[in-house]
């Protein structure tokens, strides 16, 4: 009795004994911590699936109304089988128990329809099945409201400059600029039209006949104000100057018997120097191959002509001459847009409120873009490795807001054509 007495009292081994039961439920708390970081995890992967597959539905059912398809009950169920492949595949990496919904419905009943995606699955867990939790649930939700589509139409006004062959700052935006018209192309080539305007002391472009003011002499910077029954008839490729001022500020489409409305035609020998680099002008259009085939062809030349070029891009995206393709600005579910870029300062002179001058050419720049911006366009400037702070200051106005203004070294132009791609591409956002 003696001996089991003193083995019973006897406190060898308590340390370990006590640090051994206490193991289990300290290993597991502390690998708990993994477990839910796991489920962070899929929850976030999860979240992005049923993001994407809300706007994939929602592009759907746009296109079905943008083509007017009649059985809008078919459209219905291509949007909802569009979002629960991408949910369904996106759930199937992980295993385990899912549940996944995808509706369509008028919450409301004012017209305004919402797509709801909601997800979940059971994220088996590593550490703290030894207590007993063998899963946590990974919940998440998505909600995409249905506006009408949105039509777009952008006018790339692109610097092609002779500065722009420095450090190959025209193959890297000409890349930037092909990215963007493939994005669009893959995501919204049914809504979307893009024209391009390459400028640089002159704009080589397609144009009627009638909206060119030939000089006697061909030379650059004859106005011939007494001229303006326009040199030819039909269609004809060929370089333009800007327009008297103040009509170089407006929207108001060329006549022959106004001769301030026309374009004054550019030296015929300079000209051929800008067919020979490919750098002419492309209407609106949704044949995207095209222009980027047009891009990767152009090489820059001569001096900066910023306020031709934003005055050409505006009058791209408006209905009357000299280009025809854009839609009228009535249109409510319609979006213009200009991308104005350039590398450097105005170096041609050209009329403005102050007379005939470099700062009267950036004076009718800024007038432009305020007459631009007042027509509901909006306006996206890049400062493309600029130094001079003028520039910076004319263009970072010239933008419809704080948001649309970009001043990229020579390495940054993609994130920069990326990002603007992010603020126009889409027509429906994620809305919770």
């Amino acid at each position: 009795m003696r001996r089991l007495r003193q083995l019973w009292s006897h406190e060898g081994g308590n340390t370990a004994l006590i640090f051994g039961l206490a193991a289990i439920p300290l290993i597991a708390l502390g690998g708990g911590i993994v477990d839910f970081a796991h489920r962070a995890q899929v929850k976030g992967e999860l979240q992005t699936a049923a993001d994407t597959a809300a706007i994939a539905a929602a592009r759907a059912f746009q296109l079905g109304e943008l083509t007017r398809q009649s059985d809008m009950e078919t459209v219905r169920d291509d949007a909802v089988d569009k979002a629960t492949r991408i949910l369904d595949a996106a759930l199937a990496e992980y295993g385990g128990s899912s549940l996944a919904s995808v509706t369509i419905e008028d919450p409301n009943n004012d017209g305004n329809e919402v797509i709801r995606i909601a997800a979940q699955i059971d994220v088996d867990t590593s550490f703290l099945g030894v207590m007993g939790i063998g899963h946590l649930t990974a919940a998440t939700s998505s909600q995409v409201n249905l506006p009408d589509p949105i039509l777009i139409e952008i006018a790339m006004v692109l610097d092609y400059s002779g500065s722009m062959n420095t450090d190959d700052k025209y193959i890297r935006m000409t890349d930037a600029a092909q990215t963007f018209i493939g994005r669009v192309e893959t995501e919204r080539s049914e809504t979307t039209k893009i024209g391009i305007v390459p400028f640089s002391e002159y704009v080589l472009t397609e144009i009627d006949g009638s909206a060119i003011r030939v000089s006697g002499g061909g030379g650059d910077d004859d106005d011939d104000e007494g001229g303006g029954g326009g040199g030819y008839s039909g269609v004809v490729t060929t370089c333009l100057l800007n327009r008297d001022y103040a009509y170089s500020a407006s929207d108001q489409p060329p006549s022959t018997g106004i001769p301030g409305t026309q374009w004054p035609e550019g030296n015929s020998g300079t000209c051929s120097s800008y067919i020979a680099a490919n750098v002419q002008a492309r209407d609106l259009t949704d044949d995207f191959q095209g222009l980027s085939d047009a891009l990767a062809s152009m090489t820059p030349l001569g001096l900066t002509n910023i306020s031709l070029g934003m005055e050409m891009g505006w009058h791209m995206l408006t209905p009357p001459k000299p280009f025809e393709t854009a839609r009228d600005f009535s249109d409510d579910d319609l979006r213009k847009v200009i991308i104005l870029l350039t590398d450097g300062m105005q170096t041609v002179a050209a009329q403005g409120p102050s007379g005939t001058s470099v700062d009267a050419a950036n004076e009718t720049t800024a007038e432009l873009c305020e007459n631009a911006k007042g027509f509901g366009i909006r306006i996206f400037s890049i400062a493309y490795d600029v130094t001079d702070a003028g520039v910076e200051t004319l263009l970072r106005n010239c933008a419809t807001d704080t948001d649309s203004y970009y001043d990229p070294n020579v390495s940054e132009i993609s994130e920069v054509f990326d990002e603007i791609y992010r603020q126009i591409a889409e027509s429906v956002w994620v809305s919770q």
